[in-house]
């Protein structure tokens, strides 16, 4: 077991540096191009260079094809690099001569069993990425994507009898797997001055643990999973967020609790977290003599993530 964490480990740092990139002639029709689009990541806009997916792809016979599996498939996770243009291999990837089901994970998960696999987020999402790996907020935003039944390059002869390539990319397009909960503080009427520099929001008693079924792009919470404290991201002085795990909270203890200048403002609630979804919460603040009245408001539904 620890021989193949090693190796998975070691694939992932290799097959996600951008230095081991073959040079690929980009008008071969034979190589197989990746395009994405997506419902927006942690970016809020597109993918970032530098960010690395896994791909598979299936070959159909007649018009049967099996189900993704860890090997033995026309593309074994192939590490593909996004480049701030363009997504790039290791090696060029060239088509099959039948149609294959595309796949695309992310982010870049290690070669292992296809259905049943755990699944951790990160607890603390206020850490940021660098060259080292990716913050805590984008390693535990999962996305899934596939392309069904999509044909190889084909050869067209033409009336005047010269013979045309029809060639288009392999477009995936992935969805969230798991849930995105925005926490905005504001002022209310009653506050005194400005908001504190020193906020931090956490999230409370929540399910950090998912079972992941990669054929199908779908989770759930993982029953022999714990209940954690997410620490959330800050994205302005007044905005916070974090990747959850999709799940129905019950109105027990606390949800959210905003911490700022030595006092906490605690939340309860009971919510259902649905994947691929941004739940907004609104928290009012204001001023009294003890220092400790709240208003806190829910915002009615849930929004596309974006």
């Amino acid at each position: 077991m620890r021989k193949y964490i090693a190796l998975a480990a070691l694939i992932l740092t290799i097959g996600c540096t951008k230095e081991n990139f073959a040079p690929t002639e980009p008008t071969d029709p034979n190589i197989i191009r990746i395009e994405t689009s997506l419902g927006t990541r942690a970016s809020m806009t597109n993918f970032e260079t530098g960010d690395c997916l896994s791909l598979y792809a299936v070959e159909y016979n007649g018009d049967q094809v099996s189900k993704v599996q860890s090997f033995g498939n026309y593309i074994n996770n192939e590490p593909m690099t996004f480049d701030g243009e363009q997504w790039l291999a290791v090696k060029p990837l060239y088509w099959s001569a039948s149609k294959c089901d595309f796949y695309g994970f992310y982010p870049y998960q290690p070669t292992g069993p296809m259905s049943g696999v755990r699944f951790e987020i990160a607890t603390d999402q206020s850490t940021t990425s660098s060259v080292n790996g990716l913050g805590g907020y984008e390693a535990s935003d999962l996305m899934w994507a596939k392309a069904e039944g999509v044909e190889p390059p084909q050869v067209i002869t033409l009336d005047n009898g010269e013979q045309q390539v029809t060639y288009a990319p392999v477009h995936l397009q992935f969805q969230h797997l798991m849930s995105r909960i925005v926490v905005n503080i504001l002022r209310g009427k009653d506050f005194e001055g400005e908001l504190s520099k020193n906020i931090s929001v956490h999230i409370y008693d929540t399910a950090t643990s998912a079972i992941v079924d990669w054929t199908i792009g779908s989770l759930k919470v993982d029953p022999q999973g714990g209940r954690k404290t997410i620490t959330m991201r800050q994205l302005d002085s007044d905005t916070f967020d974090a990747i959850v795990v999709p799940q129905f909270i019950q109105r027990s203890t606390p949800l959210i609790e905003v911490s700022m200048d030595g006092i906490a403002y605690l939340f309860d609630t009971s919510i259902s977290l649905r994947p691929g979804k941004m739940h907004t919460i609104n928290v009012t603040l204001n001023t009294s003599p003890d220092q400790e009245k709240v208003e806190i408001e829910l915002e009615g539904g849930v929004g596309g993530w974006n």
